[in-house]
Parts: C-alpha cells; structure tokens; sequence
C-alpha cells in the first residue's frame, strides 16, 4: 500500500526593519525546512506608502515560492518594483533586507 506524504513543515519566522527615513516594514512569513528555505506564506506590513495599495499582496504573491537567498528575492523585489507601483518610504534594498531580517 503507497504511503500518503505527510502534512509540509513549516517554519514561522518574522522580522521588523526600519528604512533610512525611518519607515517600518515588518515581515511574517513561514517557509519550508528546506536549505536554502522556501518562503510558504508572507505577509508585509508597515508604515510605508505604495501606490496602488493592493500592489503589496501582487508583491508577496510574487515571493511566495521564492528560495530565501539574497539574490533570489533581490530579482524579485527588482521585477516588482520595475511594474507600475509607487513606493514611497523604502526601497528594493528595504525590502530585501527585511526579508533577510526575519529569515
């Protein structure tokens, strides 16, 4: 008889960073046991402005899946910020060095 796999492991992990102007950017997410881990949810909040505001969820939609190496999420963060989307307050490196925070 096969076996049926098991429920994923997660891992629960966040993080709080202040931008240069002094902006919060705050990261929960979980991510699999893997190494280097795969981020499984996320979730992005804090004191920034983006413009339009739903553009956050297309962003961690956009990490969702993504290996949790700098570079990796830099590619993305970059991909996303190239779109049409304002941000006001941080930054590519923010926002990647938040992620990187709550890893």
């Amino acid at each position: 008889m096969p076996t049926q796999p098991g429920p994923i492991s997660a891992d629960a992990r966040s993080g709080d960073y202040k931008a240069i102007g002094g902006k919060l950017l705050r990261v929960r997410m979980t991510v699999t046991e893997d190494n280097p881990p795969v981020i499984q949810t996320l979730r992005i909040t804090g004191d920034f402005f983006m413009h339009p505001e739903e553009a956050i969820e297309d962003l961690e939609q956009l990490l969702t899946g993504a290996l949790l190496d700098e570079a990796a999420l830099r590619e993305r963060v970059q991909t996303f910020f190239a779109g049409d989307v304002q941000v006001v307050g941080a930054d590519v490196d923010d926002f990647v060095t938040a992620l990187l925070k709550a890893a």
